[in-house]
């Protein structure tokens, strides 16, 4: 019986030290596996300026203006939108390096918008396939790719002449010599004179026929092959060609 009861008390005091020697082991934490998120694609803005320094759209096709379209209307219609699509983006997002004050949306005559750089209705060029294509460049040289033009070429009555960027005619005066500009005193009023620091203009025209000259009045003033160049101070938009003929000393200024 006192064997029985050793051999009892043997197995407990055994079952005891095994407890004691074994320790509960703490949980392992997961570490949660971090996937690669990829990264947003960059918001390409709906016009920005190409390499060549003219307007794109987000996918880099070439933007154009209709030298008809001087007074900020569109004169391309019917079949010529076959070959001439127009460009429109609704809340429109441009490059920094645009101003968006240049941009704006016209109503067309059958009632659809388009978009407007500098008061001139955009189109795309139907022939243009890829990015940086611009075969449309001179066409009936009246089709131009769209840029920040300081100085363009209008057409409308029957006559192409100079404009700035923002579609005012430019004129001429017959007094005037190479280089010299005879518009002097209250004649500065009615003409006051043209001039941009920077001559951006269409492919059409050389640039070695623009130059400066500095005025009667000590201001600088652009000229057109030798010609100054000037404003009318009764033209009140865009487009206007009131000064045309003007005491048969005043003209368009013609390419």
């Amino acid at each position: 019986m006192e064997k029985s009861i050793s051999l009892v008390l043997f197995g407990i005091f055994a079952v005891l030290i095994v407890s004691g020697c074994t320790q509960q082991q703490p949980a392992v934490q997961q570490t949660p596996v971090q996937t690669p998120t990829e990264q947003p694609t960059a918001v390409q803005p709906a016009v920005k300026l190409s390499a060549g320094n003219y307007l794109v759209d987000s996918k880099g096709i070439t933007l154009y203006m209709f030298a008809r379209d001087v007074t900020g209307d569109s004169k391309c219609t019917g079949g010529c939108l076959n070959i001439w699509p127009i460009f429109y983006q609704e809340n429109i997002t441009i490059s920094p390096d645009l101003n968006a004050s240049d941009f704006g949306t016209i109503t067309r005559v059958d009632g659809k918008e388009q978009t407007a750089y500098k008061g001139w209705p955009l189109y795309y060029y139907s022939k243009d396939v890829n990015p940086g294509d611009i075969t449309g460049e001179g066409v009936i040289k009246a089709w131009f790719i769209a840029r920040p033009y300081t100085v363009f070429l209008a057409n409308k009555d029957n006559l192409t002449f100079l404009v700035d960027g923002n579609g005012d005619t430019l004129y001429t005066f017959a007094k005037d010599m190479p280089g010299v500009s005879n518009c002097t005193g209250a004649c500065l009023k009615t003409w006051p004179a043209f001039y941009t620091d920077s001559v951006v203009a269409p492919s059409l025209l050389n640039m070695s026929d623009f130059a400066d000259i500095t005025n009667s009045v000590g201001s600088k003033q652009t000229t057109y092959k030798q010609m100054p160049l000037y404003y009318y101070s009764n033209d009140t938009k865009r487009g206007d060609i009131s000064g045309q003929g003007v005491i048969n000393a005043w003209f368009v200024a013609g390419p």
